[in-house]
């Protein structure tokens, strides 16, 4: 902008331009017409960007900032990037250079403030290097802590090898425990009991037999069914553990009399 002819400034500046704003700028070249609107004086539009997006409110707001704006601890980066800003949005504050340089030795840290002020320097670039350099030296000797920036940098070290391999070695470690419990798990959920395996068996690859199936039992044999069968007297509706014969069907069998023989 520094180089830029006065008379294309507003065309610049209105180039870069962005959303809301760049909306706005459209609605007062739609207005005025573009040539217009392109050979408005550069303070005019300064005062027309005022206007819409810097209400005396919020002026107000951003003057009372500047005028309590302190150094907090070390951070003197970020308090005089903070005032540059709230000088430039703050004009009638900073006029004439000599009230800039009275707020900016105001904010200081007051380890560093009386150093700089007897400094009697008459230009803010002057002012703003020597208080960085104090400021370090303050660091340096304890007398303001560490900056928030460096401390995160000192935290965070690089891992070593030697930590990288532990890192690497306890992951290797859990996750063979994971895969010996998996296989584990697996193998009992593939453990059969002999009768599941038949049955499984038996259900893949089907009876071979020529014994029909049972209704009963469902199993495959010949002649009657033994299930419900006393195994002792060998009748049907009860089990032996129930029979109340008072001989066993084989005794039976044995006490009869051998059929006559045809001679």
């Amino acid at each position: 902008m520094c180089e830029c002819p006065e008379a294309r400034r507003v065309k610049y500046a209105t180039g870069t331009l962005e959303g809301i704003a760049l909306t706005w700028w459209n609605a007062q070249v739609q207005m005025l017409g573009l040539a217009a609107a392109n050979a408005t004086p550069w303070n005019d539009f300064k005062e027309l960007i005022k206007r819409e997006y810097c209400t005396r409110d919020d002026i107000h707001k951003l003057e009372v900032e500047f005028f309590n704006l302190k150094m907090t601890g070390s951070e003197i980066e970020a308090y005089t990037k903070r005032s540059n800003e709230l000088a430039i949005l703050c004009p009638t504050m900073v006029d004439p250079p000599v009230k800039r340089i009275k707020f900016y030795l105001k904010g200081l840290a007051p380890e560093i403030q009386s150093h700089v002020t007897s400094a009697n320097l008459n230009n803010i670039q002057d002012i703003t290097r020597l208080a960085h350099r104090l400021t370090d030296q303050a660091v340096e000797q304890n007398r303001l802590p560490k900056r928030i920036s460096a401390t995160a940098t000192d935290t965070a070290t690089p891992a070593t090898p030697s930590d990288s391999k532990r890192k690497w070695d306890g992951d290797s470690s859990k996750g063979s425990v994971s895969v010996q419990s998996q296989a584990q798990h697996r193998k009992t959920n593939d453990y059969q009991s002999p009768g599941q395996q038949s049955y499984g068996n038996q259900g893949q690859s089907g009876y071979r037999g020529n014994h029909p199936l049972c209704n009963r039992c469902n199993k495959h044999h010949s002649g009657q069914c033994r299930k419900g069968r006393c195994q002792r007297c060998l009748k049907l509706g009860h089990e032996a553990k129930d029979c109340r014969s008072s001989r066993p069907a084989n005794q039976n069998q044995q006490q009869q009399p051998p059929a006559p023989q045809n001679l």
